[in-house]
């Protein structure tokens, strides 16, 4: 088979594994597991608790420190309620470019990775070159936690790691930090015609949605013009609460989020908690004295810090010819190697534009510099 029909049939045999991340990504694993040992890959595996997720890390090559990590995961995020014109866990090609849930956000880099294996287990390599695919990316990076710990209690100890996020293959040195929460208020039920017997669950949400926005715009005057948008964003993307129009509402909850420029947001989570307990709480509790907002974590995850001269972003550089090196406002796993003392950079086909999208797509194209680009990796991998 032509090497550029082997990346598009393994991209698209990635997408029949419905990963979404409310499932099991054990079949995936098991099916990468089998192309790498296969081809004399030694091969590690980090679970999830309840052992319904994995990691994969296989290493071809020398056992020596030094190496090059590829890493993706093999999460995707849900089709619900969208509106696919072909199902979106039958890769279609069309038109010049590959359909399917997962194509640019990341199967089309894992793909890549795995259809060239066979190339790089051919090799005379020099340095190790590891397969790092991880669980729950789309839910906050929570699987490759475990897949590093476990690369320092191996004694494995690599050199950089490209991260195959969707880049249209540009090299990317610095992303925005970020986190998650939900934030459930308590009030007391009464009648919507005496509001002042009891505390109004959905008004405190409003204050409380009231207070992120007056942050939003101050976060917006410290700005970073590398990135779009250049400052720390902060938003609620969901809420609900309530139970009739004439009833005060006893619950209301809301999710929301902050991307943070690297370095910047630390405090924030702490911020909002202090305004609530000194603006919001006070004068619902005079009313109803179990009035409460409490906050729980639901994910977090370092920022890129830019690093220029880093192995990492040198030889993303050399392997694409950029001259330039970009940021991004989203978040990858690449923080986390990084703040694990390992040097990374993002750099895989596709565009972030059509990720988490119906008709999610990459262009061929794009999978066919993906293949470049790792053939050239190989090569330096090769040398001594």
């Amino acid at each position: 088979m032509p090497e550029a029909a082997r990346v598009v049939d393994t991209v698209s045999r990635l997408v029949g594994f419905d990963t979404t991340s409310r499932n099991s990504n054990l079949d995936l694993i098991a099916h990468a597991r089998t192309i790498l040992e296969g081809l004399g890959a030694r091969v590690r595996l980090t679970y999830d608790d309840s052992r319904t997720k994995a990691n994969l890390l296989a290493t071809l090559g020398p056992d020596t420190d030094g190496g090059y990590v590829l890493s993706g995961h093999t999460d995707v995020v849900p089709v619900d309620g969208q509106d696919w014109s072909s199902d979106p866990f039958r890769a279609e090609a069309r038109e010049g470019k590959l359909y399917g849930r997962g194509t640019a956000d990341m199967k089309g880099f894992v793909g890549a990775c795995l259809a060239l294996a066979p190339e790089f287990a051919r090799r005379d390599l020099k340095r190790p070159v590891h397969f790092a695919f991880s669980y729950d990316e789309e839910v906050g990076c929570v699987g490759v936690g475990r897949l590093i710990a476990d690369l320092k209690e191996a004694g494995i100890k690599p050199a950089l790691a490209v991260i195959g996020e969707p880049t249209e293959m540009r090299v990317v040195g610095a992303h925005k930090a970020g986190a998650g929460f939900r934030t459930r208020i308590t009030g007391r039920e009464g009648h919507s015609s005496a509001p002042h017997k009891g505390a109004n669950a959905v008004m405190m949400a409003g204050e409380f949605l009231g207070h992120l926005a007056a942050l939003q715009a101050e976060l917006k005057r410290d700005a970073d013009p590398r990135f779009d948008p250049p400052y720390t964003t902060i938003q609620a993307n969901v809420i609900s609460g309530g139970t009739a129009l004439n009833i005060l509402a006893r619950q209301c909850e809301v999710t929301w989020e902050y991307r943070s420029l690297p370095g910047r947001g630390d405090d924030l989570a702490a911020r909002v908690a202090a305004h609530v307990e000194k603006a919001i709480l006070p004068k619902y509790r005079a009313q109803a004295k179990e009035a409460a907002i409490e906050t729980r974590t639901l994910a977090t995850y370092p920022g890129l810090a830019f690093e220029p001269d880093s192995p990492a972003v040198q030889l993303a550089r050399a392997c694409t010819g950029a001259n330039e090196v970009d940021v991004v406002a989203y978040g990858t796993e690449a923080g986390l190697f990084q703040r694990a003392g390992i040097p990374a950079v993002v750099c895989g086909p596709g565009s972030i534009d059509q990720a988490h999208k119906a008709d999610e797509f990459v262009e061929l194209s794009q999978l066919a510099a993906c293949e470049t680009f790792l053939r050239k990796l190989a090569d330096h991998a090769a040398r001594r």
